[in-house]
């Protein structure tokens, strides 16, 4: 089974299992053909530069996370600019807004969002979106952007039909990634979102360590639970696990080149 986790947080991961990312790479089943590490507030940077250099299959994101958006500053843009540069980063992000903690305020959650989206495009990144419990807003920004021949991918997506949809009409390649909460007995909204994306956009991720999907809910989740995701997300589309898994695979390197 072929499959990448497109998005995980391996510090996270270590400091939650007790697991160093050497040992959980050896071990891990079924192992996962690369995984794509974001790093989303400066103090994470160097681990993230790390261990890209150390793992051929590991690739990076970088940016400045909506409740880390006080932190911005023009030496962060700097260092995120330097970072966007590397072959081994294939997304910027995660960026957006995230309205339910609010730990910076929306105005700057929204400049933060905004500046990243507008320094980021040259590089020609996925930008690596957490648009929570903010679709108007988030639909406003991006419908504002200059996004033609840009590629989305909204993460983690627990967003209503209208603004999947509407996020799908956007003049850009928008990719739409489902997480463990896809499994939850209570998200029965997640599904019926997943349902009106298209096969060929539809991306699987862990957001590790977190969300693990069910049958592990309660543990730290990790990119080998990927195919725990897939199963319910094959039943919502009506297709075979098999057929879905190849999908989704062919649609993360058409999405990252991985």
């Amino acid at each position: 089974m072929n499959f990448v986790d497109p998005h995980c947080h391996m510090d996270s991961f270590t400091e939650k299992s007790g697991i160093d990312l050497d040992s959980w790479w050896n071990t891990v089943s079924p192992k996962p053909d690369a995984i794509l590490h974001v790093a989303c507030e400066k103090s994470g940077f160097d681990y993230a530069e790390k261990i890209s250099r150390l793992y051929p299959n590991v690739y990076t994101a970088f940016g400045i996370h909506p409740q880390n958006a006080d932190s911005y500053d023009a030496e962060t843009e700097e260092c995120l600019m330097r970072l966007w540069a590397s072959p081994k980063t294939v997304g910027i992000g995660e960026i957006g807004f995230d309205y339910h903690y609010e730990t910076a305020s929306r105005k700057k959650q929204r400049e933060v969002f905004e500046r990243q989206l507008e320094i980021g495009l040259p590089f020609h990144k996925v930008f690596v979106l957490h648009l929570r419990e903010a679709d108007d807003d988030s639909l406003n920004v991006l419908q504002h952007a200059h996004l033609q021949n840009a590629t989305l991918h909204i993460h983690s997506c627990t967003a209503s039909c209208r603004f999947v949809e509407a996020a799908l009409q956007l003049p850009c390649r928008v990719y739409v990634g489902f997480t463990g909460i896809l499994t939850f007995k209570n998200a029965e909204s997640v599904r019926e979102a997943a349902s009106r994306v298209p096969l060929n956009r539809l991306l699987l991720e862990t957001d590790s360590p977190y969300l693990a999907p069910v049958p592990f809910r309660g543990k730290p989740s990790h990119a080998g639970m990927i195919p725990q995701i897939g199963e319910v997300l094959a039943q919502v589309k009506n297709i075979p696990f098999e057929e879905l898994m190849k999908q989704v695979r062919q649609n993360t390197r058409d999405c990252y080149g991985i």
